[in-house]
C-alpha cells in the first residue's frame, strides 16, 4: 500500500537563480515529498522557487508558493486552466538531484 502523506512537488523557476550556497538553471525540478513539508530537504530550492506544484497521493494539485501572480494559493484541480499548465510543469521537469 502507498504511504498516503507522500506527495511529488515541482519548483518552477523562471531565471537562473543563485542564493550563495546552490546556482539553480531556469526549468522546473520534481522531488517526492512529504504532504505540507515542502521545505523540508528542498529549502533552498523552495526558497528560489517562484511557484511550486504539489501533486499529492490521491492526485489532487495544488499551488503551494506562488511569486507569479500573488493570488493562487490552494488546490487547482478543478481549474482547467491551472491543470493544463500544471500537464506541461509536469512533463518538463528533471529529477531534482541532491548533491
Amino acid at each position: 500500500m502507498a504511504n498516503p502523506n507522500r506527495c511529488t512537488y515541482y519548483f518552477e523557476i523562471l531565471k537562473d537563480r543563485g542564493d550563495g550556497i546552490d546556482s539553480w538553471k531556469a526549468g522546473v525540478y520534481s522531488s517526492p515529498g512529504y504532504v505540507n513539508a515542502w521545505r523540508g530537504g528542498q529549502s533552498r530550492l523552495s526558497y528560489n522557487s517562484d511557484r511550486i506544484w504539489q501533486q499529492g497521493p490521491r492526485g489532487g494539485v495544488k499551488i503551494v508558493k506562488d511569486r507569479v501572480n500573488y493570488c493562487g494559493y490552494g488546490y487547482v484541480t478543478n481549474n482547467e486552466t491551472a491543470m493544463k499548465k500544471f500537464t506541461w510543469i509536469k512533463l518538463s521537469a528533471r529529477p531534482l538531484e541532491m548533491k
